[in-house]
Parts: structure tokens; sequence; C-alpha cells
């Protein structure tokens, strides 16, 4: 999911970990609601404000509901993180940096 989308589903770390479920959540992160930006660009409503998502640390707050979380930054190290995820008997939050660039929705 992506780091917008992770903002309306943090509840759920909290009861895959009450329940002791074997996840892993990838979560891209460009530090924007993309989708709605794209929503607003079809709408023909550019620049809604409050939709830029800066500073936001995901690694902690999966850490603060519980769930091993990390920032791999290279695809060498989304992999092993990946790998040592699927061993963890719990919730995993892997957090991938990826660009601002959107396509558009229709065209």
């Amino acid at each position: 999911m992506g780091d917008g989308s992770f903002q309306y589903s943090l509840q759920a770390l909290y009861t895959g970990i009450q329940r002791k479920a074997r996840l892993v959540v990838v979560v891209f992160d460009n530090q924007e609601y993309g989708i709605l930006k794209e929503f607003a660009e079809l709408e023909k409503t550019p620049n809604v404000p409050g939709l830029d998502l800066p500073g936001i640390d995901i690694v902690a707050l999966s850490r603060g509901y519980g769930a091993a979380s990390s920032r791999p930054e290279t695809l060498d190290e989304l992999a092993a993180a990946y790998r040592a995820a699927l061993a963890v008997e719990g919730v995993t939050v892997l957090v991938v940096p990826i660009t601002r660039k959107l396509k558009p929705l229709i065209g």
C-alpha cells in the first residue's frame, strides 16, 4: 500500500499484532496522498492542500504498534528484509521509498 493509504489503516497493525498474524506489509513511501492528487487533477481541482505527507516516520509508527519495521534503501536490502520478514512470526512493515512522479489516471 502507499504511505497515504497506510494512514487510513494503521490500526490494522494493532489487530494483526494482537491476533499474532504472520503478515508482511510493504508501504511505498512517496510522502504524499498520490491517488488523491491524481483524483484532484482528474476533477480539475489541482493543488488541494493537505495531500503532502512529509516527515511521517512510518517505521517508528509501526514499531510503536508492536510490529517489526525497517526502511530498506536498495533492492538488495529490500530482498533481504523481505526474506527476513517471511521468517518472523508476527507483523513486519517494510517501508520502501519511491518517486513522487505519478501517471495520470486517464489518458
